[in-house]
């Protein structure tokens, strides 16, 4: 079932037509690709939190299994694979 859009916009008019001349696309699948593009970002970012936190529990997972007595990191990187002195 098609639809219509009716833009009452002089600058998206605008840009319709400047981006449809520079892209040789029509103006519904040049909207298509820009409104995919657009939800697609918004999926991702929606995203953002939930990884984050997935992060953080792995990080403090993590620090949990440093042991108290551990050097700091500065002075572990002194020392090569085989523990000896650079």
């Amino acid at each position: 079932m098609a639809k219509s859009i009716n833009i009452k916009n002089e600058e998206a008019a605008s840009l319709v037509a400047e981006l449809t001349a520079a892209t040789g696309k029509g103006t519904t699948e040049l909207i298509l690709e820009l409104l995919r593009h657009e939800a697609e970002s918004r999926r991702r970012f929606s995203k953002l939190p939930k990884r984050r936190n997935r992060i953080d529990a792995i990080l403090r997972r993590a620090r949990k299994k440093i042991p108290k007595d551990a050097p700091p990191t500065g002075q572990l990187i002194q020392f090569d694979r085989h523990g000896l002195p650079r």
